[in-house]
């Protein structure tokens, strides 16, 4: 299976002393390292040992125990540096509410945690006399608990960092999605064996598999734009704008999903680039230009090594940044060079840079930034692109699209009029 169960050392520990390039990258890697460990397990305990196991290893923990709430009591169902036979916790309903209430790892050793959280805590402690908590944290959905993650004290002793606790809230994060989607397993196969497999079951259990392994995506992108203020939420909205885009032009669904999963990633690559550079507040020198240059080459380089089950996921991140008439980066490829994928997130990651605000400039009202925008079709920005850009924008504006704002969702405020009056000859124009 290539997955060891010894804990792996990725070197968060002591992070604080690495540049911040090299900070982000184990960031990266010790939440990749999480995904895949819990994706390539045989079944569910297994996946649930080998979470807690890189747990331990990425911050350096040698004591720690998962507890999943069965039949109103916590019960331990997997350990490390503990004695077995962790008897249960009483899951008292003040001690649910107190966890749904948790958002974040709780710091035992202060006096934020709240009653009922102490006395689980102490339960737990008099059980196993040589355990000491130092960090719990709540695993749950919208629905309710799911159980609690308990760790020790680091083997230097030293506490987490803000960073790492972050790390560890996303891990967290991913950790309860996989609970709750073996528990809505479970029961799907319960109620399966009653209905005897039915199709529309089995088509809802795609979904959710699908759901789950979107938000995977979306917790690593948001810990990646978390070095950078600025572009939280930027691939997000990139994604939403693409996605509806690659619908709108008739690509098959597998292209749409790989548009999707590589318009949420295409900046992964700035992982590696200096946090003083991304928020930098003046104009960037040749050196700095070209090290941001350098970031679609890294993200190809990253989304290579992951098996996505749709194609070109690499590739679209790559190509994003290639211009039709061949000034882009990072190959200088022009015209059918570029796949469509890459022209479709291309022209959505200028249009929100545009309406969004930056460092080293405010946001652009909406009809500066279309007017810049249609200024670059056919130079930078392909015409069926723009045409099917131009279209949503436009039924959204005009209020037939009968669902959130995409394209204007930071947009300032602007005369309706005026700009499906831009739409309309942009529109006639490009036809």
């Amino acid at each position: 299976m290539g997955i060891s169960a010894r804990p792996p050392d990725n070197g968060l520990f002591g992070e604080e002393r690495l540049p911040a390039g090299r900070r982000e990258a184990f960031k990266l890697k010790a939440l990749r390292d999480f995904t895949v460990c819990i994706s390539r397990a045989r079944d569910f305990d297994e996946s649930l040992h080998l979470a807690l196991m890189v747990i331990l290893g990425t911050f350096s923990i040698a004591k720690g125990a998962l507890f999943l709430e069965e039949h109103g009591e916590l019960r331990a169902k997997v350990s490390r540096g503990l004695p077995p036979g962790v008897p249960p916790i009483d899951m008292s309903r003040e001690l649910a509410a107190a966890l749904r209430r948790s958002g974040r790892p709780v710091l035992l050793g202060r006096k934020t945690a709240s009653g009922p959280v102490r006395k689980a805590v102490g339960d737990i402690e008099r059980a196993v006399p040589a355990f000491q908590v130092e960090h719990l944290c709540s695993l749950g959905t919208r629905n309710g608990s799911l159980g609690i993650l308990v760790l020790g004290a680091t083997i230097t002793g030293e506490g987490l960092t803000l960073r790492q606790r972050e790390t560890l809230s996303v891990m967290t994060s991913i950790l309860s999605n996989h609970v709750a989607n073996h528990r809505v397993l479970a029961d799907i196969s319960r109620l399966n064996e009653v209905l005897r497999v039915q199709v529309s079951e089995n088509e809802r259990l795609l979904d959710g598999m699908q759901e789950i392994f979107l938000d995977t995506i979306r917790a690593l992108a948001a810990a990646i734009e978390a070095k950078d203020p600025y572009t939280r939420g930027h691939s997000e909205r990139v994604a939403k704008i693409s996605v509806t885009i690659a619908k709108g032009l008739d690509l098959s669904e597998d292209e749409v999903q790989a548009v999707h999963i590589a318009s949420i990633l295409h900046d992964v690559g700035k992982i590696g680039t200096s946090r003083f550079i991304l928020s930098k507040q003046s104009s960037l020198t040749p050196e700095e230009f070209q090290e941001i240059r350098k970031h679609p080459r890294t993200s190809f380089d990253i989304l290579s090594e992951i098996r996505f089950p749709y194609p070109n996921v690499a590739v679209f991140a790559r190509d994003h940044p290639e211009f039709l008439d061949g000034s882009g980066y990072p190959d200088g490829k022009r015209d059918r060079q570029i796949s469509t994928g890459a022209r479709i997130i291309a022209l959505a990651d200028a249009f929100d840079a545009m309406v969004s605000d930056r460092p080293y400039r405010d946001s652009l009202p909406l009809l500066e930034a279309l007017r810049e925008l249609k200024s670059r079709i056919y130079r930078h920005y392909d015409p069926a692109v723009g045409r099917m850009f131009f279209r949503e924008l436009r039924r959204e504006i005009a209020g037939e699209n009968g669902t959130p704002p995409v394209f204007t969702s930071l947009a300032k405020r602007y005369s309706r009029e005026d700009a499906l009056e831009f739409i309309d000859g942009a529109l006639k124009d490009l036809n």
